[in-house]
């Protein structure tokens, strides 16, 4: 339990972890990421009914309901540390930057302006200018030579859990490789997300990239994911990068899908039957990621202390702190169905999840 001198409070969230740890034969109580109280507890019944969210049971019947709201509810099949714990509770889902580029001011430098609660707005840098686009008809234009758009500060921690989404076009068909989405350090970007076209010879539209250095140093390692889910890069496609920082797991969406494509292994001998075939998964696991010092980039990316990849047009963009897969799947219109927003409330959907 908590301590007698602590105060529950009603009226506000309060974030609550249980952790049973039945090789230290240990309960522990976390509120709001630090430790409220343990108890010894040894495993001796196994609790095979259903689990209750708002509800003890009790002979049988569910009682003691809980009056008021319960949201993220999560269960791990291990003890987690007193780390995570505290990381759980600092990353929970914050809209961290919402930028719907469907106008900009007529100011020397322009802006474009933010519609989250952080106010951020971005300013529009090269010749950079609001256009005619697909979601509420209003769009980023880049030239693809020198125009982007950046914040002055850092958006997001990108060492912790983070999602970054938004729509993009190519103006034409990209001959080298250009960025959407980046978020930089002093001397190169702690994520970049890219168009790479496809090889001289290869058919295709080449593929979306994620590239994520473990550091800012010229030695870096870099996880690289990409997905080839996607028609054209002339059209709009649906991006989503998801980094969790639990897992270190990154995800790379394209219009909403992951990539997951297999070689045949007829024979079960874990090599594929076909050598020329490799196999190609949109996410990646291991990734290490450390904290971008500079503010969120669109348009361009940053690579031995020099800016270059710029890209075509980029509108409706997403910063979420912490991991929002459910937000990459399932939330794009279909191919020839045009989105026309009537209105928009950044509370986030649950769709029954």
């Amino acid at each position: 339990m908590q301590a007698e001198s602590q105060t529950a409070h009603g009226d506000t969230w309060t974030h609550l972890v249980g952790v049973h740890d039945t090789v230290a034969d240990k309960l522990t109580l976390y509120v709001n990421g630090v430790e409220a109280g343990s108890a010894p507890l040894e495993a001796n019944w196994y609790a095979g009914g259903a689990f209750q969210i708002g509800a003890g049971s009790y002979d049988g019947r569910p009682g003691s309901f809980f009056p008021g709201k319960i949201d993220d509810v999560r269960l791990f099949d291990r003890p987690v540390s007193a780390g995570e714990v505290t990381q759980l509770f600092r990353q929970r889902p914050l809209v961290k930057g919402r930028w719907l580029l469907d106008e900009a001011t007529t100011g020397t430098p322009a802006t474009s302006p933010d519609a989250s609660a952080e106010n951020r707005a971005l300013t529009l840098g090269g010749g950079a200018k609001t256009g005619r686009g697909w979601v509420d008809n209003g769009a980023l234009e880049l030239d693809g030579v020198d125009d982007h758009a950046a914040t002055a500060t850092s958006v997001l921690d990108t060492s912790a859990s983070f999602t970054v989404m938004g729509w993009a076009q190519s103006a034409g068909v990209p001959t080298g490789t250009t960025a959407v989405l980046s978020a930089p350090g002093p001397a190169n970007s702690a994520f970049a997300l890219r168009h790479v076209p496809a090889a001289k010879g290869e058919a295709g539209a080449g593929r979306w990239q994620l590239a994520m250095p473990d550091s800012d140093s010229a030695g870096a390692t870099v996880a690289r994911v990409e997905n080839q889910q996607f028609f054209d890069a002339r059209d709009w496609n649906h991006l989503a990068l998801t980094y969790d920082g639990f897992a270190k797991e990154a995800r790379l969406y394209v219009n909403g899908q992951l990539e997951e494509v297999a070689c045949a292994d007829v024979d079960g001998d874990g090599e594929s039957d076909d050598t020329t075939c490799a196999d190609r998964f949109s996410w990646s696991e291991n990734v290490l990621s450390y904290k971008a010092a500079g503010g969120l980039q669109i348009g361009r990316a940053k690579a031995a202390g020099a800016w270059g990849g710029h890209q075509g047009e980029v509108q409706d963009l997403v910063a979420v702190a912490r991991l929002r897969a459910d937000a990459c799947q399932d939330r794009w219109p279909r191919r020839g169905h045009r989105p026309e927003v009537a209105g928009r409330h950044l509370f986030p959907a649950r769709h029954g999840r």
